[in-house]
């Protein structure tokens, strides 16, 4: 009786992990919306991928842009601020790229869009587990 509630429980634990929603941020970069998905709910430490979706006024994908990545994590008492840079890649309608998060805690990350010879951004924070 133990082992078939300790496999139907594994089985559930297993199924919600598999099924979970991703990390999900929409915020607006001047004229654009920025659609932001991480793999990881919530972020956590090591490798997270991150999916950015930018699309214009009339709701068309921009695919032409220059994306670049900043984030870290501020500063700490007995610890100085971390910062790193993420490249990201053209992928479907939108950009691609990993954030390595080295350690548990608050999180920015902000996001600088180039095109058409302007440059916007936007920013939001997170806690990795």
């Amino acid at each position: 009786m133990k082992k078939i509630v300790t496999v139907t429980l594994i089985l559930f634990l297993a199924a919600g992990v598999a099924f979970a929603k991703p990390y999900e941020v929409n915020k607006k970069a001047g004229e654009y919306s920025v659609s932001i998905r991480m793999d990881r709910n919530p972020p956590s430490v090591g490798s997270n991928n991150m999916e950015i979706l930018i699309t214009d006024k009339a709701g068309k994908a921009v695919k032409d842009a220059k994306v670049m990545v900043d984030y870290g994590m501020p500063a700490m008492p007995g610890m100085p601020p971390m910062a790193y840079k993420a490249d990201t890649m053209s992928h479907g309608n939108g950009y691609h790229t990993v954030l390595n998060i080295s350690m548990k805690g608050p999180w920015y990350v902000n996001i600088k869009i180039t095109s058409q010879g302007k440059t916007v951004s936007t920013k939001f924070t997170f806690d990795a587990n």
